[in-house]
């Protein structure tokens, strides 16, 4: 009886130990499938455009809500790719990194430069929209390029540089492309005598905060960096005058009590380039006249 006691645990063993291995054999299988199954569809996924967008965004997301609130204004500013690219070759964010000690600063540029193509918001397209601004673009800059006897190609770089600057900084493009005009005559190595430099004529010596964030005061004569530098002044000079006139008076340093017609250039300027946009025939030859309601608005 014992005997018999005994075999038949040992079978019931046997049993339960071929169950036990045939159960984890079938359960691999299974996760096995599970997971070329999800591999497939993540597949599948990344070759759909739908898939891979909502993917992108998920993950634009993720990154956008942990990096630093300066990357992340960076990361968003995707309107120009080509001042992007060039803020990256130039190791401008690389600098920037290490002025706010950021954790990011061991990365190098391309990877960086990957990251913002990667993970940069981007909105639904508007041909429409895009074509007409497109074409208001090329009007604005022909219009320079034969007026200013500039090359075309680098001042229409620079119509879309003053855009991106003024939708960034809540400036009308046009304004900014007057005071270039005005200032340096598209020169972007144009200098005065009293040391103020580039496209804008930015002091460096008197702003050298901001040129630091761009590597220094030899950034004024980058064109781009000019640019922004000049924008941002301008944006100040507005917000202490009060006004556009006053604060291009405080732009060019003109005293409170002098009669300086800069700002009335400027705004004649503008008003050419707004006739020019608008797809107007306006000559390279044209004076600048502004009429006196026109300044005290």
């Amino acid at each position: 009886m014992n005997i018999q006691l005994s075999r038949a645990m040992r079978w019931m063993e046997r049993a339960v130990y071929a169950a036990m291995q045939y159960s984890a054999r079938l359960a691999h299988h299974f996760i096995l499938a599970i997971g070329l199954i999800v591999v497939l569809i993540a597949l599948v996924s990344w070759l759909s455009p739908a898939g891979r967008k909502a993917f992108t965004t998920q993950l634009r997301v993720l990154f956008g809500a942990t990096a630093p609130p300066d990357f992340r204004r960076l990361l968003a500013d995707d309107s120009n790719p080509s001042q992007m690219r060039h803020l990256f070759n130039s190791g401008v964010l690389a600098r920037h990194a290490a002025l706010k000690n950021w954790p990011d600063t061991r990365l190098e540029a391309p990877v960086l430069t990957s990251l913002v193509g990667w993970f940069a918001p981007q909105s639904e397209p508007e041909p429409e929209r895009d074509t007409a601004k497109s074409r208001k673009q090329a009007r604005i800059a022909d219009y320079l390029a034969r007026r200013y006897r500039v090359a075309r190609v680098p001042v229409g770089n620079l119509v879309k540089a003053a855009f991106s600057a003024g939708q960034e900084f809540d400036l009308d493009p046009l304004l900014l492309l007057a005071v270039m005009a005005i200032e340096s005559r598209f020169n972007p190595y144009a200098e005065s005598v009293m040391g103020a430099q580039g496209l804008m004529q930015v002091m460096s010596k008197v702003h050298l905060n901001k040129l630091d964030y761009f590597g220094g005061p030899d950034a004024a004569l980058d064109p781009l960096v000019n640019l922004k530098v000049g924008t941002l002044i301008l944006k100040e000079c507005i917000a202490r005058g009060g006004s556009l006139t006053k604060g291009l008076r405080l732009y060019v340093g003109a005293l409170p009590s002098s009669d300086s017609q800069y700002a009335a250039k400027v705004l004649a300027e503008r008003k050419l380039l707004r006739d020019v946009a608008r797809g107007l025939s306006v000559s390279i030859y044209a004076e600048r006249k502004l009429e006196a309601r026109t300044l005290q608005a």
